[in-house]
């Protein structure tokens, strides 16, 4: 008959919020277990001899060393794996031992009802005790969760005020420390969503630990980004308000400048982005922030001087994920953000599906407004604008200035042509009238100015003797017919287009006594 030796102990907790982790008595006594017989048939035994005042069904044994429950319904040789480092010494002469005390479902019950039933400055204490509890016996998170405990906080919660409320988080807090509170958290999105709507909170400090606490969830594991996004949609769906309100409130600075909670706000955005496997449930999320005006809250912040450099990162990281997953090749990607862009939707088949890619509001705006409405960035060229008929307009100016340039040469040509004719014939007097004068009576027009391109048929005939040329007249001449055709464009001294003649004036002054040999012609350069 084999037996185990040990010293026993009881801890007092049948008020769990008011218990002590100083197990009685002080010098233990020693207790001789059989290692055949299954516990529950022997805990009277160790109950009797420690005189403990829970009640003998509620009664549990824990190993001091390591904090396990032993399970009663067994022998203590089914269970050596759990005694193996029991037997050693615990340093400076301490020697381990087994606790009697509740059983966690009892105190986790205890703990619920009185949440429920306490007020004022007992809820208050017990609040507050309640993280303590949970650090003390990690046992006690596990059947906390599944006792719905969590719904009990929210309950509460949301009838408390702010310090209440602060001493919920804090107890949260150390559950989401643990496996079995932060699988009891996925599986329970209200809490999720409750901690969402502190989000919204007037008072700062339950606002930083509720995003604390909602950085925590969705760096646990990737799907739980998607569950957020749920707790959001719901709380913000039943306030009538747009998604990621709560978030876009802080950052616009709404309740005051405060560099913390605009570092958690952001960086909550970006985690919960990265996150979301699909780029449906990404851009859903983004257009979103985006038409609340997140681009322009970001370059608000950026184009602030002391900026915090945290909050510049995450603004930084937002940009170039969402450059990056509107397929801009030039945009960098952040370092710790996802290489490959996110596949087309959640459990594509067809693999032309896949490949059609969607893209953000903010570039289908952008788009949609097109290079010639678009604003031109500083680093790309001006985008020209294209009229109707399809031609730019520096396409258009560069051929009108060529034409001009033409017309110049044209005209050039011609005045030098027709200086040359003006040497050569010299516009005189002549005494001869014509019936049909090509300008008026200089008696009636003392002075006039002519062009003199319209000056090209105004000379003497050559067979008009000498003497004719002492008053000035001009007799139209019909011009002999030539073999070559006639110049694009024919002048007229009255209608010529002001636009197309360039104006060279002429004066003709009638003088009292001619000189045949001085003809009366000033050039241009002299007027």
């Amino acid at each position: 008959m084999a037996t185990f030796i040990c010293r026993v102990q009881f801890l007092d907790d049948t008020d769990p919020f008011n218990s002590t982790n100083f197990p009685e008595p002080t010098r233990p006594p020693l207790y001789t277990f059989r290692e055949d017989i299954p516990l529950i048939n022997q805990i009277a035994g160790v109950h009797r001899l420690l005189k403990a005042p829970q009640k003998l069904d509620d009664c549990a044994l824990q190993l001091s060393h390591n904090g396990s429950y032993l399970d009663l319904e067994s022998t203590l040789a089914e269970q050596k794996d759990e005694l193996e480092e029991f037997q050693e010494d615990g340093g400076r002469g301490k020697k381990h031992s087994i606790i009697l005390r509740t059983h966690l479902s009892v105190r986790v019950h205890a703990c619920i009802e009185k949440l429920y039933n306490s007020s004022g400055r007992e809820l208050r204490r017990a609040l507050f005790s309640l993280k303590q509890i949970f650090q003390d016996d990690k046992d006690l998170v596990h059947e906390f969760v599944v006792a719905e405990g969590l719904t009990c906080l929210i309950k509460v919660g949301a009838e408390a005020d702010q310090n209440y409320q602060n001493y919920i988080l804090r107890a949260l807090g150390q559950i989401m420390l643990y496996v079995d509170g932060m699988n009891g958290l996925i599986s329970h999105n209200e809490t999720v969503q409750w901690l969402y709507s502190l989000v919204g909170s007037k008072f700062r400090l339950v606002v930083k630990t509720a995003l604390k606490l909602l950085l925590v969830f969705v760096e646990y594991t990737e799907s739980n980004a998607a569950l957020l996004i749920k707790a959001v949609n719901a709380v913000d769906t039943k306030k009538g308000s747009k998604l990621w309100s709560n978030v876009m409130e802080i950052l616009d600075e709404k309740d005051g400048v405060d560099t913390e909670l605009l570092v958690f706000g952001m960086t909550l955005i970006n985690k919960t982005l990265a996150g979301l496997p699909d780029q449906d449930s990404y851009y859903d999320m983004v257009d979103c922030l985006e038409e609340q005006n997140i681009e322009t809250t970001a370059q608000r912040h950026l184009s602030r001087k002391g900026t915090d450099l945290d909050l510049v990162e995450q603004f930084n990281i937002y940009e170039m994920t969402l450059r990056h997953e509107d397929g801009d090749s030039e945009s960098q990607l952040p370092p710790s953000g996802r290489k490959d862009r996110r596949r087309a939707s959640v459990g594509v088949v067809n693999e032309r599906r896949g490949l059609e890619r969607r893209r953000s509001r903010r570039h289908s705006l952008q788009n949609s407004r097109g290079p010639a409405s678009a604003p031109a960035s500083p680093s790309s060229p001006a985008s020209s604008f294209l009229p109707f008929t399809g031609q730019r307009v520096e396409d258009i100016s560069e051929r009108e200035e060529e034409e001009d340039d033409d017309e110049e040469e044209e005209e050039e040509e011609d005045d030098e042509e027709n200086e040359t004719d003006d040497e050569n014939h010299p516009v005189t007097d002549s005494s001869s009238q014509g019936t049909h004068s090509a300008v008026p009576a200089v008696a009636d027009t003392p002075s006039m100015c002519l062009n003199f391109k319209c000056m090209a048929n105004i000379h003497p005939k050559a067979s008009d003797p000498e003497g004719q040329r002492e008053c000035l007249s001009v007799t139209s001449r019909t011009s002999p017919p030539v073999s070559v055709a006639p110049k694009k464009r024919t002048f007229s001294p009255w209608c010529v287009s002001p636009s197309h003649m360039t104006v060279f004036p002429v004066v003709l002054i009638r003088d009292l006594n001619p000189k045949p040999s001085h003809p009366l012609c000033f050039p241009p350069s002299s007027l």
